[in-house]
């Protein structure tokens, strides 16, 4: 008798100080940062993300030093902003700027582009039926920011990356693929986050399929169907499904993992994803065990 081996998909995966409930620099909610970094670490990943820009030292002569003692490089960083705001464009650009000054000085490879929730499509995520649309100019504006971040990310050496996200202007598989027809492929690649696609309603796998050319990185992300029904039905706000535990430990929910590695190992993908687990700090209290269960179920289905 031959033992029969599952072929394990090779990828980088990375955890973020996001899993930790660190969405903004400034929140004072946030874990210490070095408890954050020691538990990435200590839950088994040698990669990592930059979390928002100055959650993290900003000098990199402090910064790196810090990765290599807990064996972590870092893979991304990202710029969540009002994309769809002209008049915070400015704003946006400098944030961006700095991000990418420094994901470029950590050793860094992507650039992870997300427009900011906004009230009136935070109250309707995952609805497209009700959602708000962002009208032809916005829209230019949001297309013409996108580029000029990849102006900057290019012109450091870093691979930008278009992330659609719940509760924001680039939510639904129409406005992903408006945005993507309009971005030259060879400059903006795009940024699969595996949670936000099935929390629009989109299949992760299926879409990666259609898109496998142009997917240079992963978010793996994953959300509870319970509560997804629940929040779709009731019109739960974006935020408050997260306080309701809408994302969970990979494995727990509706993506197809197993599938996925299959469409990543046929396709060759060779690149990395950051596991994420969006949870309020003030609920969730145990995101170190997350992320090693996280690890633990990724290597049992092939990765």
């Amino acid at each position: 008798m031959h033992s029969q081996r599952i072929s394990s998909m090779l990828v980088k995966l990375a955890n973020a100080p996001v899993s930790w409930g660190v969405d903004y620099a400034d929140d004072p909610k946030n874990p210490a940062w070095p408890r954050v970094m020691d538990e990435i670490g200590a839950a088994g990943y040698g990669y990592t993300e930059l979390g928002p820009y100055g959650y993290y030292p900003t000098d990199p002569a402090v910064l790196r030093p810090e990765f290599d003692r807990r064996g972590l490089t870092v893979m991304a960083g990202f710029v969540f902003q009002d994309l769809h705001s002209p008049e915070k464009a400015e704003s946006v650009l400098d944030v961006a700027e700095r991000t990418v000054r420094l994901l470029a000085a950590a050793g860094g490879k992507y650039l992870v582009t997300i427009d900011h929730i906004s009230p009136e499509r935070m109250n309707t995520a995952g609805r497209r039926d009700l959602a708000q649309p962002i009208g032809a100019q916005r829209l230019d504006h949001l297309v013409g920011l996108i580029d000029s971040i990849a102006d900057l990310a290019l012109a450091h050496g870093v691979m930008p990356v278009i992330h659609q996200h719940a509760g924001c202007y680039i939510e639904f598989e129409d406005e992903i693929e408006i945005v993507l027809d309009r971005l030259d492929p060879s400059r903006v690649g795009i940024c699969i986050d595996t949670g936000h696609m099935a929390y629009a309603g989109i299949d992760p796998v299926a879409f990666y399929r259609r898109h496998a050319h142009r997917v240079r990185y992963f978010h793996f992300k994953d959300i509870d169907p319970v509560v997804h029904k629940r929040v779709l039905a009731d019109q739960i706000p974006f935020l408050t499904a997260i306080e309701q535990k809408i994302f969970c430990p990979l494995g727990k929910g509706v993506v197809d993992w197993a599938g996925l590695a299959t469409a990543l190992r046929e396709t060759g993908y060779d690149g990395a994803a950051t596991v994420e687990q969006d949870i309020d700090p003030t609920i969730s209290l145990n995101p170190a065990d997350d992320a090693r269960a996280s690890l633990a179920y990724l290597r049992s289905v092939g990765f």
